[in-house]
């Protein structure tokens, strides 16, 4: 039977699509948007202007003449809505606030140990709803608040709504409801390094694999402007490919895997000094620094390599390790090069922006996706 969608629905589904353009890149033209989308002109400044009456979209400044009447930038305006991001990890929770400018607005991070039981439960909702209010957004106020995007380590079925498996909490098959029981907001979910991955990503349609360098290794893929689960929901576990056959032993079980090599408390000696000292004793050339950070190095080479070759896009160096790794993409590449002879240079990598915030701030973004997709008939 076939589906007959109204004229009404479809010009709600072209003023999501502009909303999200708007979103996504921030600071636009009518002309941009109309030649991205494939909408006409006229089109366009109809959503634009009811966007506008809304008081969702302001005009903000004009472009560079190029000959003709000026182009007027587009942008959300301020103070229109702001989203909550949550990180849950196995010792603490990272809060973000940001608005739909994606300026951040606000950043804690709460010591709580994760167990799986009721009493944790209450007090992630509260530690989630005091940061709300702190930051001015209450019950009181609640359509100022889109909703709380939550991001939790490990493999989730979204189908099932469970988290099927997470080494980082040590638990398997608990219902991610559980996480959300009491949050009085609106919420989604995502995994951490998805998560991350959106929070890095500048235009979603370029197909892209996240490669997260935190105290394990994780990772996640963009395809098609889609985040790939996998048939099985364990998509993207880069971490526990076998980089060095009967390597070193891996968490997982199993031994060689690139985690065991890559993952940041390689660098720290499993907690035995900081990140923040590492990267210190290697910018004073400390032999022992320099050595380790060569090494490092060269399995990470070899995971890009590989990655590359499977997959033949960007790829962003994540985490905490990404973050930091600006500055050394040159002595990466020279050991890129080496196991890669088909790339000229390594443009395709980048390194992430957020350190520590990232997870929160994607889980936040998923929120405001699926907040833009039901934007209501005007």
């Amino acid at each position: 039977m076939k589906t007959t969608i109204s004229n009404g629905e479809i010009k709600r589904q072209n003023r999501i699509k502009t909303a999200q353009y708007i979103f996504e890149h921030r600071m636009v033209s009518r002309q941009e948007i109309a030649a991205a989308l494939g909408f006409s002109l006229p089109t366009v400044f109809q959503n634009v202007t009811e966007l506008i009456d809304w008081g969702m979209v302001c005009e903000s400044g004009e472009y560079g003449s190029t000959g003709g009447r000026k182009a007027k930038v587009l942008k959300i305006r301020e103070g229109f809505r702001c989203v909550a991001g949550a990180e849950i990890t196995a010792h603490h929770v990272r809060l973000i606030l940001m608005d739909l400018n994606w300026s951040l607005l606000a950043a804690e991070q709460v010591s709580l140990a994760y167990e799986n039981s009721s009493e944790y439960y209450e007090a992630l909702g509260e530690q989630i709803d005091q940061f709300i209010r702190r930051n001015g957004i209450g019950p009181d106020n609640p359509c100022e608040l889109i909703g709380v995007g939550i991001s939790l380590p490990g493999i989730i079925d979204h189908d099932l709504g469970v988290l099927r498996q997470s080494y980082a909490l040590n638990v398997m098959n608990v219902s991610i409801r559980l996480f959300a029981q009491n949050i009085h907001y609106d919420y989604c979910f995502e995994n951490a390094a998805g998560n991350a991955a959106y929070a890095e990503l500048e235009n979603k349609q370029n197909n892209t694999i996240y490669l997260s360098l935190n105290d394990t290794v994780d990772g996640a893929a963009y395809f098609d402007g889609e985040l790939y689960h996998g048939d099985n929901f364990k998509g993207a576990e880069f971490g526990h490919m076998i980089l060095v056959p009967d390597g070193r032993p891996c968490y997982c079980g199993k031994k060689g895997c690139l985690d065991a090599y890559c993952a940041a408390r390689v660098l720290n000696k499993d907690n035995a000094r900081t990140l923040d000292d590492f990267f210190s004793d290697l910018e004073e050339k400390k032999a022992e620094a320099v050595q380790l950070w060569d090494e490092y190095l060269e399995h990470l080479a070899l995971a890009v390599s590989n990655l590359r070759m499977a997959f033949d896009c960007d790829i962003i160096l994540g985490g905490h390790v990404g973050g930091r790794m600006a500055k050394y993409l040159r002595e990466l590449e020279t050991k890129i090069r080496r196991y890669n002879k088909l790339d000229l240079d390594i443009s395709y990598i980048r390194t992430g922006r957020f350190k520590k915030e990232s997870s929160a701030i994607g889980a936040a973004r998923q929120m405001v996706d699926r907040y833009l997709s039901g934007l209501p008939v005007f």
